[in-house]
């Protein structure tokens, strides 16, 4: 029992020094960009450089230093994140990711509750990629390349997806106008959704451009984003279990179904593939995957 109360502290500060890593590392280089903003922007109006630096900046990093991780501490490839295929993967979850946030906005016109109230301004898309960008690659990272993977090693995919759950939706209790539903709800969509990108690919080009789709399609296309002026400027009204309230689609329950759906989806093929991991035997011996 020792033994294995061991090494499970031994696996959790494993995790929690990456994250730290990889985190602080990440913040601490984008607060350099942003001190160069004023000569980064060359005092143009749309500040294209400063928001192509951030982005670039901020994904170098975390790439860089959790390769270093994987290296000279896990002592393997880098796999999850190899550039063969990637651009297809990445491009297939950009095509979901943005087709999820259609779907949504769609059924919601549809039923009379979205409309377009003003228009926006096309440079806006600088500031939209350079931090859905940044955020999706980092939080990829951080929860699919560490938190999940880790956990995934010992307790198997579903305990993991449970823990990938309830941090997301913690990470959203920060969020402007976050509710209790709003919360859960993202927790499960999200936490649900793109772990099964990583489960079925078992790499997380796939998670990434899913979740960055989703956040530009909400910000700089339909103009739902909080906080964040696209194209145009939507309105959502209705209902709050379908419009999600003040915490917008996310926390809607049509977003909600929609999201576990096609995660129950990825996820069905992960076990055909045989990728889905059952709990380590009393926790104490190797990882074991479903037959395919």
């Amino acid at each position: 029992m020792k033994t294995r109360l061991k090494a499970a502290l031994l696996r959790l500060g494993r995790m929690v020094l990456v994250v730290l890593l990889v985190g602080g590392s990440v913040a601490l280089a984008q607060l350099a960009v942003k001190a160069l903003k004023g000569v980064l922007s060359l005092g143009g109006a749309a500040p294209a450089t400063y928001y192509v630096a951030y982005l670039i900046v901020g994904g170098l990093v975390a790439y860089f230093v959790y390769r270093a991780y994987v290296r000279f501490v896990e002592k393997r490839d880098l796999t999850e994140l190899s550039l063969p295929g990637a651009p297809k993967e990445l491009g297939i979850g950009m095509l979901l990711g943005f087709a999820l946030v259609a779907a949504i906005v769609g059924i919601l016109w549809m039923m009379g509750y979205y409309r377009v109230v003003g228009a926006g301004t096309w440079t806006a898309i600088f500031a939209v990629v350079a931090n859905d960008g940044a955020g999706a690659f980092v939080e990829e990272i951080l929860f699919r390349g560490v938190v999940f993977r880790i956990s995934e090693e010992k307790l198997g995919t579903w305990i993991a997806l449970a823990i990938s759950a309830l941090l997301f939706a913690l990470l959203h209790l920060a969020s402007a106008n976050a509710t209790v539903t709003s919360v859960v709800v993202v927790g499960l969509e999200g936490g649900v959704l793109l772990s099964a990108a990583y489960v079925l690919t078992r790499r997380l080009w796939f998670g990434i451009g899913i979740h960055f789709a989703w956040d530009f399609a909400q910000d700089y296309v339909f103009g739902v984003g909080r906080g964040v002026e696209g194209l145009v400027r939507g309105q959502i009204t209705g209902p709050a279990p379908l419009s999600g309230g003040s915490a917008g689609i996310e926390g809607s329950l049509l977003t909600l179904l929609l999201c576990l759906i096609v995660g129950a989806y990825l996820l069905a093929r992960a076990a055909r593939k045989g990728n889905v991991v059952k709990p380590s035997r009393a926790l104490g011996g190797g990882k074991v995957r479903l037959a395919p």
